[in-house]
């Protein structure tokens, strides 16, 4: 049998593609490539209908339509209303494709009457009715602004356009379900309830996922599974706080409590509802009106004495909270203490702790289960276990060799996630690579999965590669030029962290970078960033003169909303990266005492105990101290290299405690800039420069003679920029003549750029 389907598919930058049912949208792949991750979905899709799913739900429209839609949506930051412009999809399909510009009003009319349109905006995961197709844009614009009302500003980075967007066909061909499979999906969807008014607003019902067979299995939780359910289904009901870190399987264990109550007798039947603080505001515009959807929510769960499930304790916390101190949490307080509904929360211990200082009463209402990280024996059977049942749904094996892999690169790099859960991600991006059924996913597939995912190149994570000490430092001194022994440093950073040698307590590397402005400071930081992560843009840069008021710190943390900071915030969504904050000196204390924490142990805590590790990210600081000072070593000088590192390592000494400056691994001076150096640095900016697009293109060259590049180097150089004005000398010597000639027409093929008396010009 063959079923069509609309697949939506979205880039994501370089890291790949999501693939999703447009009517189904939890029915969903990610892939490098689209044809991997529709190909994944189609055999997702070919399995339901082999049970009888999907088979009669309509799921194509041959009149469907897609357009874009540009809005300024309002964000809330910093306690102010930012205008952010945002790009849509919309997906329409009804009337509108046929009431087009041939046909007569008569028609038009007659098919408005008959039908309306729908309308889908499906990363927003919207859908609407919409009866007359010249208030669409219209009624777009109200659907968006009802959904993201005064969101902060984290909430639209997270609905952001990542790239292209499209709707394509997927066309599966199936076995045909038998009869008995016809009937029995039949009679599951008869005897599947429509969801309950009041919670079929904002939750989704977990008993019709496990039907699915879309819910995660728990093993080796039978204790704290038997616990959860004997404390939501007593006489006297309890409601449950899930404790545990990141990873142990908190999920995974409501998800088995489903599971069991389905398998189990028809009086054992648990009904279940999934649900955020997102779902629950959705829509939510005016004062009053989420408070009036909680409230048919309490009312549902309390007749149907149904069990609420939130997966982040955080999130409900912050979710509704207004200047009167109310929101939802507090909200469904008095309920949860008179016992008429039952909630289940999950939380790590650190948000338990950051909970306490803020909602103290509704943490003290709910009945703590500890999910601990399981002991390694048990973790490895609970491994084994969720990766043969990844490996029947995908029709692939996993080999032993893959799992220990994956278990070694969590240990080393997982950033707190607990066993299981961090190795069987990996697993699960491993067993996705490659659409083949019927292959076995070794450990080279996890080491790959991990350099997706992290950036890393193989050599450094790879055991079975060699990495070559001399390739790492001349591909780091090839970028940087006339820092020889700062290269050196760097390189070294790379071995350490190759042979894992690295303080597993500590970042992943923390340098000071020592020297006058414009020597190679943060050229080194991208450099090192390009070379450990694929892309410079992996460096986050922080001007520390931003941060030079009293108690400058906190923005770096968190803002007034109690949001991640700036730092806090790039971290957290970046972990593998590297961190630049230059000119240290100018920072406030306060950032000095910050960074004892994040150099000393690695992580970086806010006011309420919320913490986010830099365990996996390089920490570079860059300070200008002692440059003043230098003297006539800043030019072409003929002070000593060790001479001049013991002037910015006594000026460091002088302006830094102590206590700082021994968190760092290493404390780098770089170098003057010397004559030979400017002219290789020049030569590099100016071949960099000649190979523009707009010369390419044209099939343009320009031969440089030697003495212009030293002519070049002599204009660019300033002993107190370094070599930073060299740019902006090759842009009006070279550049500037150069787009006049273009821009002229008819250019000739062929340039030379020759040195005079006042400076370079360029001949035919």
């Amino acid at each position: 049998m063959e079923k069509r389907l609309h697949a939506f598919v979205r880039k994501h930058g370089d890291l790949g593609y999501t693939v999703s049912v447009l009517t189904h949208p939890h029915l969903a792949a990610f892939a490098r490539d689209a044809a991997s991750a529709s190909a994944d979905l189609g055999r997702v899709i070919a399995r339901l209908l082999g049970r009888g799913e999907l088979v009669h739900e309509d799921t194509f429209w041959p009149d469907l339509r897609l357009r874009r839609m540009e809005l300024v949506v309002r964000a809330v930051q910093h306690a102010r209303l930012l205008p952010v412009p945002m790009r849509f999809t919309v997906v329409t399909h009804g009337v509108e494709a046929s009431a087009d510009a041939g046909a007569t009003a008569a028609r038009k009319r007659k098919a408005r009457a008959r039908e309306p349109i729908i309308v889908r905006l499906p990363r927003l995961g919207l859908e609407g009715r919409l009866e007359d197709p010249a208030d669409l844009d219209a009624y777009v614009e109200e659907l968006v602004r009802h959904h993201l009302y005064m969101v902060p500003l984290a909430r639209l980075t997270e609905v952001s356009y990542t790239g292209e967007e499209t709707i394509e066909p997927l066309i599966v061909q199936a076995r045909p379900p038998t009869r008995a499979k016809l009937e029995a999906a039949a009679r599951q969807a008869e005897t599947r309830a429509p969801m309950p008014p009041g919670l079929s607003e904002a939750t989704r019902r977990l008993g019709d996922d496990a039907r699915l067979g879309l819910l995660e299995r728990a093993y080796q939780r039978d204790d704290e599974v038997a616990q959860l359910r004997e404390a939501v289904t007593a006489r006297r009901r309890a409601s449950v706080l899930l404790i545990g870190p990141s990873g142990a399987g908190k999920t995974a264990i409501v998800h088995e409590l489903v599971q069991r109550a389905l398998e189990g007798p028809p009086a054992s039947t648990l009904e279940v509802y999934t649900t955020n603080g997102s779902r629950i505001v959705a829509g939510m515009r005016y004062l009053g009106e989420w408070q009036g959807r909680v409230q048919r929510m309490i009312e549902s769960l309390r007749t149907r004495r149904a069990v609420l499930h939130f997966e982040s304790l955080p999130e409900l916390l912050a979710t509704g909270s207004s200047a009167d101190g109310l929101d939802v949490a507090r909200h469904l307080l008095p309920s949860i203490e008179a016992g008429d509904i039952v909630i289940i929360v999950e939380a790590t211990a650190e948000d338990v702790a950051r909970a306490e200082r803020t909602h103290a009463a509704f943490v003290q209402v709910l009945r703590a289960v500890l999910v601990p990280p399981l002991p390694p024996d048990k973790a490895e059977q609970a491994l084994v276990a969720a990766t043969s049942r990844i490996g029947r749904a995908r029709k692939v094996k996993f080999a032993a060799a893959a799992m220990l892999r994956a278990r070694e690169l969590t240990e080393r790099f997982g950033s707190g996630v607990a066993m299981p859960g961090g190795a069987l991600d990996l697993l699960r991006a491993a067993a996705h690579l490659d659409g083949r059924a019927g292959r076995e996913v070794g450990p080279a597939d996890v080491t790959r999965a991990f350099t997706l995912r992290t950036g890393y190149p193989r050599e450094i994570i790879d055991p079975s590669v060699p990495l070559d000490p001399d390739a790492v430092l001349a591909r780091l001194r090839g970028r940087v030029i006339g820092q020889d022994a700062a290269m050196t440093l760097l390189a070294n950073l790379v071995i350490t962290l190759k042979t894992g040698l690295a303080d597993p307590a500590r970042p992943l590397g923390s340098f000071l970078l020592l020297g006058p402005t414009g020597v190679g400071k943060t050229e080194s930081a991208l450099a090192l960033a390009e070379y450990l992560f694929g892309d410079d843009k992996r460096l986050a840069r922080l001007d520390m003169s931003e941060y030079a008021a009293p108690g400058s710190a906190v923005r770096l943390v968190s803002d007034v909303s109690g949001h991640d900071g700036v730092l806090a915030r790039r971290v957290r969504e970046q972990p593998f990266g590297i961190v630049l904050l230059d000119e240290i000196e100018k920072a406030d204390g306060s950032v000095h005492d910050l960074l004892l924490q994040v150099l000393g142990e690695g992580r970086l805590t806010d006011a309420t105990g919320r913490s986010v590790s830099f365990k996996n990210t390089v920490v570079l600081l860059t300070s200008n101290l002692g440059a003043d000072s230098a003297g006539r070593s800043l030019g072409f000088g003929d002070s000593t290299r060790a001479s001049m590192d013991r002037h910015y390592l006594s000026a460091a000494a002088a302006f830094f405690r102590p206590e700082l400056l021994n968190r760092f691994d290493q404390i780098v001076p770089y170098s003057p800039l010397g004559a030979e150096t400017v002219q290789l640095i020049a030569r590099r900016a100016l071949a960099s420069a000649l190979e523009r697009e707009g010369l390419t293109r044209r099939g343009v060259s320009v031969d440089v003679d030697p003495a212009a590049v030293a002519r070049l180097a002599a204009i660019g150089f300033d002993p107190r920029y370094g070599a930073r004005p060299l740019k902006r000398a090759i842009e009006h010597w070279v550049i500037g003549p150069l787009a006049r000639i273009l821009a002229a027409g008819s250019p000739p093929r062929r340039l030379r750029l020759l040195a005079t008396e006042t400076g370079v010009e360029l001949r035919v």
